[in-house]
């Protein structure tokens, strides 16, 4: 090992940071931290039991389609799934060895959300203490248990936990030179997410350039080989086997990278995530001016009250008031002025909601990312740990998942929870370096730290989590759910229960594919939900009404949404016409529950519901 690597490997266990700190301090630490945290993941655990995600429509899906699985369906060739097959078998395999129901699909999730945590912990300790990291871990908790239908326990997909999980562990092996379970770990992220795929071979690519800064060619080539071996050849064994069941072309083009559905629809839900326009560059930067100011001021003030004696504590609050005043005064004059008024709002929001502690993370890690390119074009040492190996890997895959949702990174409006953890570790390392250039302030700025992650907690706990109180019993088990949606799903789940036979076929539409799963029924199309673009020509439809008729399907659900983002709101009059007058046309009895007044959006549950029944034997559509 070079001179340069060994300094590197000393760094990235923590000696900088331990540095005159006693032995039994350290050990009390690296015993106490984690037993905290495993004592908060229960909590969060107990105060958000049965809670997690939206079963009814997204997650549902994952959960219908894992079920199909489990008794035999190829993914791909006997139903539509957008995603890689790693998480989804994962989970089709937990259900084949406990049972299909909801308590195998949380316990699976809570496994999954705790692997994840761990990963995190170990590979943040790679540059922090164990107090900063498992501070950014009870951030990552708080962000991962967030109340919506992006969440580490159940999540809208497997494939997004598993992941991240797996990306976590491809940086770990990284930091430890350990070459092969790297490109393992990255072959595995190639079965999941395009998005991880690309941020997983991009830190690859960054850790070999580091490398080659680090210790020279030769070494970087060796890395270089044992990365890309497994990180090729394990998805091109794995999807090829699948290409050869269902067709390259249909697993390429309709499933994995569907066409048609992102051409007409796919990329309008996620066109505001990363605009690139002035807007979203200033939103972006603002929430990194109030995130920064505020955390300048609070070390400032306890810089000062440290030496400040009598009267003088007072005048010590001077730095943090001056800036929360500033804050103030130029929210007023934006105000005032009218400008960029969506991006103000979106700010002035997640202030009150206690989340700019997520949302200006893309702004940290891009900010940091350019900051050690420029001290990598002008040769310096690299930033974070002294090696540019493991700096580079982590900050690529930080930016790369940042930028992704640059301009809406909060648990509702993007995939953050699932792509915050790397961000997570560069803002641990920024309020621990803080402490450590002042050590005045050093608990003021890990209690900095700690408040975001409590105000993500309190936020999902009391504006989110509280609004599910009613339970709903399913086939599957109980979930619990809002008010609003409970008694509508309920009053389903009995009649598709009464009214249909064990396993029967039947036709859930447009986006509530969780009632096969509830209902234990199975779907009837190879579409397990019917979004706008999926049956994107009237010979699909086609081929959808004569799929009904030769499994007899009688019962038909339909869900009041409003899918506005996907372009067309609703289903069987602004798309899917010809399958709309199919079912209308062959209805012989039409009950509704719930209220269809008001139809969902976004990620909602459903709050009313129609039940169609369709004659015995309609005649062939023309």
């Amino acid at each position: 090992m070079t001179a340069v690597a060994r300094r590197a490997s000393v760094a990235l266990r923590g000696a900088p940071d331990d540095v005159g700190r006693p032995v039994a301090a350290r050990l009390t630490a690296e015993r106490v931290v984690p037993v905290a945290l495993c004592g908060l993941f229960v909590v969060m655990c107990a105060l958000t039991w049965r809670k997690w995600g939206v079963p009814e429509i997204d997650a549902g899906s994952e959960l219908t389609t894992a079920d199909l699985v489990r008794h035999g369906a190829v993914p791909y060739q006997d139903v539509r799934y957008f995603y890689g097959p790693l998480g989804l078998y994962s989970l089709a395999l937990a259900f084949k060895l406990f049972g299909t129901s909801f308590t195998v699909a949380y316990g699976f999730g809570l496994v999954q959300a705790a692997g994840i945590l761990a990963a995190f912990y170990a590979l943040a300790r790679h540059w922090v203490r164990p107090v900063a990291a498992g501070l950014g871990t009870a951030l990552l908790l708080a962000i991962g248990f967030s109340g919506t239908a992006f969440n580490l326990v159940l999540p809208h997909t497997n494939s997004a936990t598993v992941g991240v999980l797996c990306l976590l562990l491809e940086l770990l092996a990284l930091t430890r030179r350990r070459w092969v379970l790297a490109g393992l770990a990255a072959g595995l992220v190639a079965l999941t997410r395009p998005e991880f795929v690309l941020v997983a071979f991009a830190a690859a690519a960054a850790y070999a350039i580091g490398l080659w800064r680090d210790e020279g060619p030769r070494t970087a080539r060796a890395a270089a080989v044992r990365l890309v071996l497994p990180a090729v050849a394990i998805p091109t064994v794995v999807l090829g086997g699948f290409a050869l069941a269902a067709g390259a072309s249909r697993l390429l083009t309709e499933n994995l990278w569907p066409v048609d559905f992102i051409r007409q629809a796919g990329f309008k839900t996620q066109s505001h995530w990363m605009p690139f326009t002035l807007e979203s560059f200033v939103a972006l930067a603002t929430r990194a001016l109030i995130y920064g100011g505020l955390l300048a001021g609070l070390v400032a003030t306890a810089v000062r009250l440290r030496t400040a004696r009598g009267l003088g504590r007072l005048s010590a609050a001077a730095p943090l008031a001056g800036v929360a005043a500033a804050l103030v005064a130029l929210d007023a004059a934006a105000r005032a002025l009218g400008v960029f008024t969506g991006a103000r709002a979106a700010v002035e929001e997640e202030t009150r909601h206690l989340v700019l502690g997520m949302s200006w993370l893309p702004a940290l890690a891009l900010a940091a990312a350019a900051w050690a390119a420029l001290r990598f074009i002008r040769r310096r040492p690299a930033p974070l740990s002294g090696a540019w190996a493991v700096d580079l890997a982590l900050l690529a895959a930080a930016s790369g998942l940042g930028l992704r949702a640059y301009a809406a990174f909060t648990a509702e409006g993007s995939y953050a929870p699932y792509y915050a953890a790397p961000l997570v570790v560069v803002a641990a390392i920024l309020h621990e370096r803080v402490g450590d250039r002042w050590p005045a302030a050093r608990m003021a700025s890990l209690g900095a730290l700690g408040a975001a992650a409590a105000g993500l907690a309190a936020y999902a706990l009391v504006g989110l989590y509280a609004d599910n109180s009613v339970p709903v019993h399913t086939a599957r088990g109980t979930i619990v759910t809002s008010p609003a949606a409970a008694p509508a799903l309920q009053a389903t789940l009995n009649r598709l229960s009464t009214e249909t036979p064990a396993g029967a076929p039947i036709l859930a539409a447009p986006a509530d594919g969780g009632l096969y799963f509830m209902s234990g029924r199975k779907p009837a199309l190879y579409d397990v939900m019917l979004l706008p673009g999926l049956l994107d020509s009237r010979a699909d439809e086609q081929a959808a009404i004569r799929r009904l008729r030769a499994l007899h399907v009688r019962t038909v659900v339909v869900a009041e949404r409003d899918l506005a983002a996907f372009g067309p709101s609703s289903f069987g009059s602004d798309y899917n016409a010809t399958l709309g007058a199919y079912i209308a046309g062959h209805t012989v009895r039409s009950r509704t529950v719930g209220d269809t007044h008001q139809p969902a959006g976004g990620t909602y549950p459903s709050t009313g519901f129609r039940i169609l029944t369709l004659s015995d034997a309609p005649p062939r559509p023309d």
